[in-house]
């Protein structure tokens, strides 16, 4: 599109996160929500009122209930549908859209399962229409700055790295996302580590992922959270309290990642690259740089939609930062068993698509 032709953003999912997004983005010049769908009446409401009080130069279009996604997906004034549901849901409107005509930006995980990550590739390259993942965490100044300075040697070679998670849900994400953990084993939740991880390692370019082994701790805290908050019982909950999943790329270096929100410990994001000439480690131990990072993100995003310039994380990146998600489940669910990662023509066929 023309850098001086409008932005008309649809959005889908209007939480606190999606609201969130309406604002950051309508602080952007040449951008304007056409269209807001949630679930919830309530949160259409709110999103409608903020655009307005944000200077909003359109006219806005609401849906509410189970299917006012679709609204957003077949409007004609609706250039980009900006996805901020939950994670099951992200695929099913991501399709719609992209075969409707639009681009879409969606929140991570885009998707959970080897299935639905094929389904959204094999979409994005039929259609012709961009799939954008918003990890905002790659946009953070510190790790872009530190991303740079590992690219250019300035630890030598990478031999390992390693992301830590640790995020006590509380009530702030339930049900969905409680609910999820209760169902699934493995790390629901390992972009925010793994994208600044193989930027600097060059996955996708120089090295790829190879074998990944996934070993889980035993449920302990998670009945108990989620009885407190769900106000009922949950007597097989799945997601083990702490998650480790270990994965080596073809070059031969290791990742590790770390996933725990179900311990009482303060949020923190950790990130370590040794090289054979240094370290570096970063920490985020909840500093208020989450806006900082969404709105550099929400910038660039508009900057390359209406440039052509190409979005910062590929489609196969996508596809590889998530695709930790079903891989981590399967290696648990097999014994703690290594397994491979899909080839790099990105077909992610395997024997197995949990």
């Amino acid at each position: 599109m023309s850098e001086n032709k409008l932005l008309r953003i649809g959005f889908v999912g209007l939480g606190d996160r999606g609201r969130t997004a309406l604002r950051l983005l309508l602080s952007i010049p040449g951008t304007a929500a056409t269209t807001l769908c949630d679930l919830s009446a309530a949160n259409v409401q709110q999103a409608q009122e903020l655009a307005t009080a944000n200077g909003n130069n359109a006219a806005v279009r609401c849906a509410a209930g189970p299917n006012a996604y679709l609204t957003a997906c077949h409007a004609e004034d609706v250039d980009l549908v900006y996805i901020c549901t939950d994670w099951l849901s992200h695929v099913p409107i991501a399709v719609e859209a992209m075969r409707s005509g639009k681009d879409v930006a969606v929140e991570v995980p885009a998707a959970t399962t080897l299935v639905d990550i094929e389904l959204l590739v094999s979409t994005a390259r039929t259609t012709g229409r961009q799939c954008m993942l918003l990890e905002n965490v790659c946009f953070e100044q510190q790790l872009m700055d530190a991303v740079a300075s590992i690219s250019a040697g300035a630890i030598g070679e990478i031999v390992h790295a390693e992301g830590s998670y640790y995020h006590d849900l509380g009530d702030r994400w339930a049900p969905w996302r409680l609910e999820l953990n209760s169902r699934q084993r493995g790390d629901l939740y390992p972009t925010h580590e793994m994208g600044p991880i193989c930027q600097a390692l060059g996955i996708g370019r120089t090295d790829s992922l190879q074998t990944l082994v996934c070993m889980d701790s035993a449920a302990l805290m998670g009945p108990k959270v989620y009885e407190t908050v769900m106000h009922a019982a949950a007597p097989d909950f799945q997601n083990g309290d702490h998650t480790t999943t270990l994965i080596r790329t073809a070059r031969g270096r290791t990742i590790l990642l770390k996933h725990d929100v179900l311990t009482q410990q303060p949020y923190e994001r950790q990130l370590t690259f040794i090289g054979t000439q240094g370290r570096i480690t970063l920490n985020d131990e909840g500093r208020p740089s989450h806006e900082q990072m969404s709105l550099a993100m929400n910038r660039r995003l508009v900057h390359c939609l209406r440039t052509g310039e190409p979005w910062d994380i590929t489609l196969e990146d996508l596809a590889t930062w998530c695709a930790v998600v079903p891989l981590s489940r399967l290696s648990v669910e097999r014994g703690f068993a290594p397994v491979e990662f899909p080839n790099n023509n990105y077909k992610l066929r395997m024997t197995n698509n949990k």
